[in-house]
């Protein structure tokens, strides 16, 4: 094959080659609207799909009302800040494809033309293909890297999945209680103005003294005051709410109570949680893959400093018409230009991911002990709280028909149903702060056990 032949063949190959392993661009305009839903019929949730904590077999269907299961898997599914964590978790996989990837090969061509010399002289050229032989022996660790890579973005995302559905669940909590009080303290308040509207009458009748009902109109006031200060911690409980769900403000959610509350863990299951949390969360489990794609780039660097060889085939002609035909060597020696600072390098950022790890590691054992103990404080409270229950209804019952018949004066009633109610009311939040802490437990430990297994293969010495 003539040099011409060879150089013809070459730029073929390169063409080709390039045209096949390139890709084409499209352009993708900015949003000019929101993405917010404005109904939930057209949301469609695959339960099959989810990994979240505290997550049972479960039927979605927002016709019978949202209970706090559904409002967790919808936020999961709809949630804009986790589309956007999906679309920044697909390019971060891209991009560890891209790292393990091998370099492509070098192919060389140069044409001289002889300008005033004799007719015998031509145009000589040379062509010529090399490869880095050196990138082969640390392909294995780069390799190594990208896929351990590739799986701590998909454990990161999951692990956001998990904190989104909890914000759900709390924000549910606390839309749901804020309703309740609001309620409680709406009746209430319409009582109390139904009985200060008559006796005012009594006061221009002359039958009740002006006294009296200066004390109502406190009463009534601290009541309103009370009711309106609800009203906002619920629009803003529901408005967050709805917010992380992907639905427009004005959407209203029918909440009911959950069907399947969660429930406190045996010290069993709590002891062996906490023994397989490295196994379990998926924040651990991506800082662990962190840790194993940083320590192949050290194995990576320790490769590196063995000498770089570069081989290569090439065939020329010179103005003479002389063809010829060889190879090329290329070696240089990475350890005379710093190498050794690479893999310091290398080991450090190694060492940083191994301090994170274990700080993370110890936070998680002293948040779930720390909640397991306020739970546990809560539980003896929250029962102290329930048993005085039925007798806060029962005042507020008894006080209501005493006073219609005239046997209570109204500022003793005010204060036995004012009394009555804020025992509802502490019942509420103390229920509220348990379910609250029970949320972030189960998500701090990943329960109930999901299956959610990802061995980590550690390096050979």
């Amino acid at each position: 094959m003539s040099i011409r032949q060879t150089s013809r063949c070459l730029f073929a190959c390169l063409l080709a080659g390039s045209a096949a392993g390139c890709a084409l661009y499209h352009s993708k305009p900015l949003p000019t609207s929101p993405d917010l839903h404005n109904a939930l019929q057209p949301l469609q949730v695959d339960v099959s799909r989810m990994h979240l904590p505290g997550l049972k077999p479960h039927p979605f269907d927002p016709a019978n009302g949202l209970d706090m299961t559904d409002v967790a898997m919808l936020a999961v599914v709809n949630n804009p800040a986790l589309r956007t964590a999906r679309a920044q978790a697909r390019a971060g996989g891209a991009q560890a494809f891209v790292a393990g990837m091998l370099p492509g090969p070098q192919i060389n061509y140069s044409l001289d033309h002889p300008t005033h010399q004799d007719p015998q002289y031509v145009n000589a050229h040379s062509a010529g293909l090399a490869y880095e032989l050196t990138a082969l022996v640390t392909h294995g660790a780069a390799q190594g890297a990208a896929r351990a890579t590739a799986k701590q973005v998909n454990l990161d995302l999951l692990w956001q999945e998990w904190q989104v559905a909890q914000q759900s669940r709390l924000l549910f909590v606390d839309c749901l209680t804020n309703e309740r009080k609001l309620n409680l303290l709406s009746r209430l308040k319409h009582g109390i103005q139904q009985r200060y509207r008559a006796e005012q009458q009594a006061v221009s009748a002359g039958n009740l003294s002006l006294d009296s009902l200066g004390l109502d109109l406190a009463a009534l006031q601290d009541v309103e005051q009370r009711t309106t200060t609800t009203a906002t911690a619920r629009n803003l409980a529901c408005s967050s709410l709805n917010e992380m769900l992907g639905l427009k403000p004005d959407v209203a959610l029918k909440l009911v109570p959950d069907r399947n509350p969660p429930s406190m863990p045996t010290a069993e299951v709590l002891t062996q949680a906490l023994k397989d949390l490295p196994q379990r969360r998926p924040d651990l489990l991506a800082l662990r893959y962190g840790y194993k794609s940083q320590d192949e780039e050290v194995w990576r660097a320790v490769l590196a400093q063995f000498p770089g060889i570069s081989f290569g085939i090439n065939r020329a002609q010179d103005t003479s018409d002389v063809h010829t035909t060889g190879f090329s060597v290329s070696i240089n020696f990475p350890f005379l230009s710093g190498s050794a600072a690479a893999v310091h390098a290398a080991e450090a950022s190694r060492d940083a991911l191994w301090a994170q790890y274990q700080q993370r590691l110890d936070e998680a054992v002293s948040q779930v002990h720390m909640i397991d103990t306020d739970l546990g404080i809560l539980e003896k409270e929250y029962a102290a709280t329930r048993r005085s229950q039925a007798d806060a209804r029962h005042i507020y019952s008894s006080a209501d028909s005493a006073y219609s018949r005239g046997d209570l004066s109204a500022p003793t009633y005010y204060d036995l149903t004012i009394a009555a109610v804020n025992r509802e009311l502490a019942t509420l939040d103390l229920l509220s702060q348990r379910q609250q802490l029970q949320i972030a437990l189960q998500t701090l430990l990943g329960l109930p056990p999901q299956d959610l297994v990802h061995p980590i293969q550690e390096p050979s010495s």
